[in-house]
């Protein structure tokens, strides 16, 4: 189907912008670009500010209750921005959403940026701060026994590595893997790469900026936790709906992910976005259709942890 209607429009607005020519630039827009983006409004229970620790220093996080008394399942959330940008306010509406949709606790985290910390720190942030939470569930007012990880983009690769690394090295596994439009590989050129390289909000050029900053050692690119579509262990995991976009440079390798993981003899589930370009869970307030994907895929993470 053709490009959303709403997206189109958003699209057409930013061909008169100049391309960032850094992440530095990248960053440097990310405040401005976050007040102009209209967001969806969710009556949530609380939102607090906090840090677990991480294997280099504290990280940043922030913690979402829906309304009630508790205990709540827990999600803990990873960011996207290429492994180089986001953080924790860069996602603050989609959090509020999930949590409000999927009746889940959202514990979102701030791990270390690419180039200063490129792979394998961020997955290493990202694995402690789950183990962490998953030790500390019942300070967060959040049931251990019912956690899951989610995550958009880069913050999708985070969310396969920490599931992957729970099964390798015994750490609690999540009941439930949300994973919207994930980045899964780094070294095929993928036809929907091709075909989606320009004009469609994340480009090509934008792709190879943020490989360079993460993938440091071209020799990581193939390895598990960078990669993990390229992984001949994908056996064990939990649940997993993967999400993708018509219009993404990254939706081959998301909806190849999907059957790699059906193929391993895992439950995964697949939900398409038609006229959708990558970013679409943070365009809710504007974009209906997007909107009714990110509830859709917060109604599956609810049923997978009633």
């Amino acid at each position: 189907m053709p490009v959303d209607p709403y997206i189109q429009m958003m699209l057409q607005q930013m061909a008169f912008r100049p391309f960032p020519s850094s992440i530095q630039e990248m960053r440097s827009a990310e405040g401005s670009s976050l007040a102009a983006m209209p967001i969806r409004p969710v009556v949530i229970g609380e939102v607090r500010d906090l840090t677990v620790p991480g294997p280099a220093s504290q990280l940043p996080a922030r913690l979402y209750q829906p309304l009630g008394d508790g205990p709540f399942p827990l999600t803990v959330f990873f960011h996207g921005g290429g492994f180089a940008v986001g953080n924790i306010a860069s996602h603050d509406s989609l959090c509020r959403e999930l949590c409000v949709s999927s009746g889940s606790a959202v514990l979102s985290v701030e791990y270390r940026l690419a180039p200063e910390a490129p792979f394998p720190a961020p997955g290493d942030d990202c694995y402690a701060a789950y183990l962490w939470a998953a030790e500390h569930a019942a300070e967060l007012n959040a049931d251990p026994a019912r956690l899951a990880v989610a995550g958009d983009s880069a913050g999708g690769n985070l969310a396969i590595v920490v599931t992957l690394r729970c099964r390798d090295e015994g750490g609690p596994m999540p009941k439930a893997q949300l994973l919207i439009y994930p980045a899964t590989d780094f070294v095929t050129e993928t036809a929907s790469r091709q075909a989606n390289s320009k004009g469609y909000f994340l480009t090509g050029d934008m792709m190879r900026m943020f490989g360079e900053a993460y993938i440091s050692d071209p020799t990581h690119a193939a390895h598990p936790h960078a990669s993990p579509l390229l992984s001949a262990q994908l056996h064990g995991l939990p649940p997993a709906l993967v999400m993708t976009a018509e219009f993404d440079p990254l939706r081959d390798e998301g909806e190849g992910y999907y059957q790699a993981l059906l193929k391993a003899g895992n439950r995964a589930e697949y939900l398409p976005g038609p006229g959708m370009v990558h970013g679409y869970a943070n365009m809710t307030g504007f974009v209906p259709a997007a909107a009714a994907l990110v509830d859709q895929g917060a109604a599956w993470l609810k049923r997978e942890l009633a």
